[in-house]
């Protein structure tokens, strides 16, 4: 009886396991990841509890961004039995969480392919996100890069992937002239280090020849963007103030860690300005981020 009732309760669970354990399997190419690269062993999966088995000392810096499962497999040169490629897919919260983890990724010098909503080659590397995922691809044992052969196998997995290959909305309030293009970042907490920010995006921008950086809260209605930008008026020095209308206002300051800091709000709407050497023109740059 005992025997029977284990059959039976095996035979109840297991397809609930088997798709647990699989709902990410048919994104990773089943046979070859390219010609001349076939599957080595199966797809292993990673959750939040496990993630450190397999990227240790990094996987904390994907718990802010949501992450709850990761599927990799790794695909042997038929060619050369030494070298490799590693496929690695990790499901993040959201399209603007896949961004987020990666943009910390993304090399500076890295060349853009198009794959995905956005991708990044560098060497033996390849980086790109896709609706709610996050890629990695990498080749080992071999000292050559093989970029072609990290394109094609990306975009098999990339083709497999459900969600449109589109940006987050949240990053269209830095599609401007002066944005230096690439350089965008997703914090999902603690903004420039201050838990009175929350999350936000910073990018690099450019005016009249001179570098500054710029960062733009997300998902705040007004009362708690207020709420910040008090904040920044009882920790800034040299405090000046410019109200601008009902619901808009102007502080400049140097704040302790970053120097001097222009911050602008308006409604819900709050954006900054730091590591600026000359600010004209900032303000009016912020005005236009807000809009």
């Amino acid at each position: 009886m005992k025997m029977l009732l284990m059959v039976v309760l095996l035979s109840v669970y297991a397809p609930l396991i088997t798709h647990a354990a699989g709902d990410m399997g048919g994104f990773l190419p089943a046979s070859y990841c390219g010609a001349g690269w076939k599957i080595d062993g199966k797809t292993i999966f990673y959750d939040r509890d496990t993630l450190s088995d397999r990227i240790n000392g990094e996987a904390e810096l994907y718990m802010p961004y949501g992450f709850d499962r990761m599927a990799t497999a790794r695909y042997s040169s038929e060619k050369t039995p030494a070298a490799g490629i590693d496929v690695e897919i990790y499901r993040m919260a959201s399209l603007l969480d896949s961004f987020g983890i990666y943009s910390n990724y993304r090399q500076k010098g890295g060349q853009r392919i198009n794959i995905g909503a956005d991708s990044n080659l560098s060497g033996s590397q390849l980086f790109l996100y896709q609706g709610r995922y996050f890629i990695h691809i990498q080749i080992t044992g071999t000292d050559s890069s093989h970029s072609e052969v990290l394109a094609e196998c990306a975009k098999l997995v990339a083709s497999s992937l459900p969600g449109e290959r589109n940006r987050p909305s949240e990053l269209s309030a830095f599609d401007r002239p002066e944005m230096v293009k690439g350089t965008e970042r997703y914090i999902p907490q603690s903004l420039l280090g201050y838990d009175f920010l929350n999350r936000g995006i910073m990018a690099e921008a450019v005016i009249g020849g001179a570098n500054f950086q710029l960062f733009r809260l997300v998902g705040n209605d007004a009362r708690s963007v207020s709420a910040s930008f008090d904040r920044f008026k009882s920790q800034l020095a040299k405090v000046e103030i410019a109200i601008e209308g009902k619901d808009a206002a102007v502080l400049e300051g140097v704040d302790p860690l970053y120097g001097p800091m222009i911050v602008l709000k308006k409604v819900d709407c709050l954006v900054g300005a730091l590591r600026f050497v000359d600010k004209k023109g900032i303000r009016n740059m912020l005005e236009s981020v807000c809009r």
